[in-house]
């Protein structure tokens, strides 16, 4: 039979309320309507509440015999006042409200309170808490109250203050409580509804709104230079941080001013450059955080080795003894691993299993054991190595170091380095070594390092002493701009080379698939696990001018004529591939091959990258790029302009550039050079002694055939 609400209320009506102590509850085991399951408060927070307010709402029992009654609604509240009276919190004899209905209604009274009733939604609970602590409560009070901690009432507190639309949504479902708790990690309404807004429907975690919200801010437990100057310290300074409730480490905090943290570090970093400079280093940097870049022209010398004492050497040789003869005794343990022999019968194969259990645990104990000396030894040892090599006074005059903060949240010296504007001074005090040693007699002929044993560093990464106030020709922005210029013409002379464009493909995936065994197990769950990516952005990029040049044209002209010709749908490439004949598919992939070549770099490699592929189209930059002010002359020097007219029309007409102003030398210069095809080292093509014969025929520079657009049909 089926009750309405109406029915259940007049049943619940006409039932009597009153008073029945709670030595006179117990636990109906037929009239419950409901098992145990997962409650939303927990016994302890509900027996805090009873024992603060009182039993808010009445059980509902059956009268039983002996005077005793039987709780058919209201378990819970029956265990929690249990708890209070177990704790001596109330007496036995308490008085409990209770609604006391007849046997046969009892599971209908049941049924109803769990049935009809609505739980409080969390965020009326969040509000109701803060308006507790509004009316003058304090924290203490109100976790007491409810039985839990403070810094659950705190975090409850924090949920009321997210924003009312965030609020809104929470209500309707729109939020979850774990991306609402990250939300209100922040207090600013504007900043969480903004974070929400920027969150794509498809990743609403948690913890990527936690990296929106804290974009520019400084992980206390994460950021090196926070570990290193500590929290306390910069909340001293009067560093605004932002502490998040929610986290499960108390301590962690975000840190709001960046620039403070970094001044810190260098403060608390000053005192020991002091004592570096103390110790004879012509110079000391502070960087807080170390960046590369801002080194990568200084030369590095390599920390020297001295030669052990005889007692040095023999501690060194004993321990080296002693750690071979650890390694062969777990040698030895490894290879009785699985020895011995079962004894017949039952009873004698299962003495002898636990008698090889017993020898296989001993044989780890002592396995162990060896394994822990023998690291222990080993530490000794890199100890002791340490210990001989040091900076020594005269190699520490001409170097500096860079003080910063290592990855590890500790001080790091980045020592022995050589500033760009040191280098002649170096190289002039190791040549000038050299002589003193040879004039001496010291030395030998094979003895690559001139300043070994002169008492001046060895050289890790500086240029010769011939080469240390050398410029470059080129600067790298040039070197960029004059490779851009390489690579495009490389794409347009391949795109008539389809013979060339295969191999180099085929060259490609031979190296990434053959090569190295392991590589396969990187690769993605693609249909075909080849990655591909166009670099006409970054030949932009590199020189501004590459839109007008041929090359570039070429290119762009094939590449408007195959997007008209491909369908417009991407599912529809693969089918109409299919119907094409090899010819066409076998020019798409030609120009689609071309599109990757690669190449573009700031250096002056002795040998570009994409060498062998110019050699194998025999490529002719001048067909391509002509050395015009704009191109070339204007970003060189005068006297690279003046070397270089020199040496296509000779020193009659390069004269008199030298007393020109830099604008007129070039103008002057760029008709001399017009129409001599000449060119720099870096788009010159060098013949290879070894190379084979690229077996593809020969193509007339001239041929009409190599402008015209792609054969798509």
């Amino acid at each position: 039979m089926k009750f309405s609400k109406a029915e259940v209320d007049a049943i619940i009506e006409a039932s009597p309320r009153t008073f029945v102590p709670f030595n006179k509850l117990v636990l109906s085991e037929d009239h419950q309507a409901r098992s145990a399951t997962a409650p939303v408060m927990s016994l302890p927070e509900l027996a805090a509440s009873i024992k603060d307010s009182g039993v808010l709402q009445n059980l509902v029992v059956v009268q039983a015999a002996r005077g005793r009654y039987e709780v058919c609604a209201g378990g819970r509240r029956l265990a929690a006042l249990t708890l209070l009276v177990q704790q001596g919190d109330i007496a036995d004899n308490y008085p409990v409200p209770v609604l006391v209905v007849p046997a046969d209604k009892a599971l209908i009274a049941s049924l109803a309170e769990n049935c009809f009733h609505v739980p409080m939604h969390p965020a009326d609970e969040f509000a109701a808490f803060a308006r507790l602590l509004a009316q003058g409560k304090s924290v203490e009070d109100v976790a007491a109250a409810f039985g839990v901690t403070p810094l659950i009432v705190k975090r409850r507190m924090k949920l009321a203050t997210v924003s009312p639309r965030l609020m809104a949504l929470y209500r309707e479902g729109g939020i979850g409580l774990d991306c609402l708790m990250v939300l209100a990690s922040v207090d600013d309404h504007q900043r969480q509804e903004q974070a929400w807004a920027a969150l794509p429907s498809w990743n609403q975690r948690p913890e990527h709104l936690r990296q929106l919200l804290t974009r520019g801010e400084i992980e206390s437990d994460a950021d090196p230079l926070a570990r290193y100057v500590t929290v306390k310290a910069y909340e001293k300074a009067g560093g605004p941080l932002r502490r998040d409730l929610f986290s499960d480490d108390d301590r962690k905090a975000y840190l709001l001013d960046p620039a403070l943290l970094e001044r810190l570090a260098a403060d608390k970093l000053g005192k020991r450059a002091k004592q570096l400079l103390a110790e004879g280093w012509k110079w000391v940097d502070i960087r807080p955080r170390f960046a590369y870049d801002e080194y990568v022209k200084h030369g590095e010398l390599r920390k020297p080795r001295r030669a052990p004492t005889p007692e040095e050497a023999e501690a060194l040789k004993a321990l080296d003894t002693r750690i071979a003869a650890l390694h062969e005794q777990m040698d030895a343990l490894v290879d009785r691993d699985g020895d011995g022999d079962a004894g017949e019968g039952v009873s004698g194969a299962s003495e002898a299993n636990d008698a090889a259990d017993e020898d296989d645990a001993s044989r780890d104990r002592a396995f162990l054991a060896l394994e822990s000396e023998v690291e222990g030894l080993e530490e000794e040892r890199k100890a002791r190595l340490e210990a001989l090599t040091e900076w020594p006074a005269a190699w520490m005059a001409l170097a500096g170091c860079v003080l910063h903060v290592g990855a590890d949240g500790r001080a790091a010296v980045k020592a022995g380095l050589i500033r760009p504007e040191d280098r002649a001074d170096l190289a002039q005090a190791i040549t000038k070594a050299a002589e003193q040693k040879s004039a001496a007699g010291g030395g030998s002929e094979g003895d690559a390092d001139p300043a070994r044993g002169s008492g001046l560093p060895a050289l890790q990464s500086l240029p010769s002493a011939a080469g240390a106030t050398a410029r470059p020709v080129h600067s790298e922005k040039l070197m960029r701009r004059l490779t851009a210029h390489r690579v495009a013409a490389i794409q347009a002379e391949l795109l008539d080379r389809t013979e060339v464009a295969l191999a180099a493909l085929t060259t490609h995936l031979t190296l990434k698939l053959l090569a190295d065994p392991l590589h396969g197990a990187y690769r993605l769950p693609n249909l075909l696990a080849i990655s591909a990516t166009g670099n006409q952005h970054e030949l932009r990029g590199a020189a501004e001018d590459i839109e007008a040049s041929p090359a570039a044209q070429r290119i762009e002209a094939d590449r408007i004529a195959w997007i008209e010709h491909l369908p417009k749908e991407p599912d529809a490439v693969f089918d109409w591939m299919l119907q094409q004949p090899p010819q066409t598919v076998q020019r798409l992939l030609t120009f689609l091959v071309a599109s990757t070549v690669n190449g573009i770099t700031g250096t002056d490699a002795d040998r570009p990258v994409n060498d062998g592929l110019a050699r194998a189209l025999g490529l002719d930059m001048t067909r391509w790029w002509s050395a015009t002010g704009e191109a070339y002359l204007q970003h060189v020097s005068k006297a690279r302009v003046v070397e270089v007219v020199h040496t296509v029309a000779g020193a009659k007409a390069a004269g008199p550039l030298g007393a020109l102003k830099k604008d007129a030398a070039v103008a002057q210069a760029e008709q001399l050079l017009a129409g001599r095809g000449w060119l720099p080292d870096c788009l010159r093509v060098q013949p290879h002694a070894d190379a084979p014969a690229t077996g593809g025929e020969e193509v007339d520079a001239n041929d009409p055939a190599r402008t015209e657009a792609p054969a798509c049909a």
